[in-house]
Order: structure tokens, then sequence, then C-alpha cells
């Protein structure tokens, strides 16, 4: 549970239902209605959010058809949203009393950014709602979540560019007499990697020495060269002995349907995967791409 109230104290509220994550969004009317660069929101259950005083100072504004802005008409605060064929509240965080226990999880709406602002994270960003897992495709990995929904904006560019679209899995072998403790290991190879590929791709850690780098525009000879100088790079990595397994992957533009991206997503994961594996069947420190081996 947590609580929270609007600017002059009049309008208090409790949480007693689940919260979160928090999503920020850039839309017009969002950026509009708080006069800032984006709106901090989470879901709440309609039944998790109780006002434990100032309920009757609420008014609303009807910022599009169904959806009401409620605020506290003393002060201004923006409390809460409602959509009428939504079950749950979209709850405003800069009304949130002391820390929820939630963080956020990506910003959305991102074509309405406003051209002042930068955003300089790891969270993903979505150019307007996140992907949504298609019907009968399989359950989206833990480990894999940012990396879907990163996937899923670059996958629908590459289609429109006609482009290609390539991933590298890697996976770090650390030699066993070492001084450095493995989240220093992980956070110095991380920073390799970062510094070693193009600022339009995207790096993720998914697992104890594991990591995905996304490349968009990029064809199966272009990821190997990448994948070459981030293999090269992590060998020098510390005093001890450090190499990589990397597998790649690429789908073209015609390999992609716009119709079924997480079955894409899932398709160029399992291939790099199976490339990654091949490469330490190798003896590891090597780099291998699908394509190059018998299809799954």
């Amino acid at each position: 549970m947590f609580t929270g109230s609007c600017m002059c104290g009049q309008v208090r509220y409790e949480v007693r239902g689940e919260a979160g994550p928090i999503t920020h969004c850039h839309c017009p009317t969002c950026r509009k209605a708080h006069a800032s660069a984006f709106s901090s929101v989470t879901a709440v259950e309609a039944g998790g959010l109780i006002f434990t005083a100032g309920e009757a100072l609420l008014k609303f504004y009807e910022s599009s058809p169904g959806k009401r802005r409620y605020f506290c008409s003393n002060c201004g605060s923006q409390i809460y949203a409602k959509r009428d064929e939504q079950s749950h509240y979209i709850l405003r965080m800069g009304t949130v009393d002391g820390d929820p226990g939630i963080r956020p999880a990506c910003h959305i709406f991102t074509r309405y950014m406003a051209p002042w602002y930068d955003i300089h994270h790891h969270l993903p960003e979505h150019l307007e709602w996140p992907p949504k897992q298609e019907e009968g495709s399989p359950a989206i990995p833990a480990e894999y979540e940012e990396l879907h929904t990163t996937m899923q904006d670059i996958f629908h560019l590459a289609t429109r560019k006609e482009a290609s679209t390539s991933l590298l899995l890697i996976m770090i072998n650390i030699g066993e007499e070492r001084t450095d403790t493995p989240l220093y290991i992980t956070d110095l190879i991380c920073r390799k990697i970062q510094l070693n590929v193009r600022d339009s791709d995207t790096v993720v850690t998914i697992g104890n020495h594991r990591f995905a780098v996304l490349l968009p525009y990029t064809d199966a000879k272009a990821s190997l060269i990448l994948a070459e100088r981030i293999r090269n790079a992590i060998k020098g990595t510390g005093q001890q002995a450090i190499s990589a397994c990397i597998g790649a992957a690429t789908l073209s533009a015609d390999q992609l349907d716009p119709a079924a991206m997480v079955e894409s997503m899932h398709t160029i994961i399992a291939r790099a995967e199976h490339a990654c594996r091949a490469s330490q069947q190798k003896g590891g420190d090597k780099v291998t791409h699908c394509d190059a081996l018998t299809p799954l």
C-alpha cells in the first residue's frame, strides 16, 4: 500500500491494490495537462484506489471522447484519469507521497516527444503503444522482455525502409582464476560492448554474463564485422582470461511479417541462440552466424 495527495493536501488517497509498473507518456494531451515533458502514470484497479479525504473536490476534464482527467478543483493537481471502457484508473505518480515500491518500465508515444527533451537511460521507447503479445504466440521469456519491446519498433521501421535487422547474442567465458567480482566484470564488459557499437544499436543484459545487441539496418556481413570488433574488445577486459562466444542472426525486410511481429522476434532470437551454442561448441572465442549453420 502507498498513499498520495494533491498540492494543497485536501485530496488524499491510498492505493491498496496492485499497481505498476510506471509508464512515462509523451502524448500531447499528457504534456499539456501536466505542463511537462511527459506524464508518469501507473495502472490501479478501480477497487484499489481509496480516497481518504477530499473526493468531493475532484473535477474532471474530458480530454478525448470517453477519457476523463480528474484533478483537485482547489489547487489543480492531476490525480488520475479513467477511460469508459477500462476497469482501472490511470494514477498520476507525481501525487504519490514517499516511495511506492514500483519503478518505470518504458516511455510511450515518443513520436510526440518534446523537441527540447532527450531520453538518456536504458528504458525501452515506443512510438505509440507498447507491443502486445499476439494470440497463440509463445510466451516471452522474462530475460528477453526488454529486448522484445525494443525490437517491436525496430522491426516496424525496418519493414517500412526495406532494411535488414541483425541480433548478436554474447556469452562471456571467464577464467577460473580472477580477482574481479562477477558484478564488476559484467559492468566492465557491458561498457566495452557499448563503446564498440553504433549509437543506433541497443545493448541489453539478458542474464549472468550474457548480452544481446540489436543492430538495426544491418545485414549479415556487417553484423559479423561488428561482432568481431566486440569479441576483440572483450578479450582485452581486465587481467584475467576472458573470451566471448557470439552468435549472430539476421532477418531481411521480406522475412518480417507486419501482422506477426512477435513471431519474427522469436525467430531471430532462436536463430541467434542457435548460433551462440554452435560458437560455444566450437571451443568459444568465436563468432558464428546462423546462416552458416543447418537451419533449425
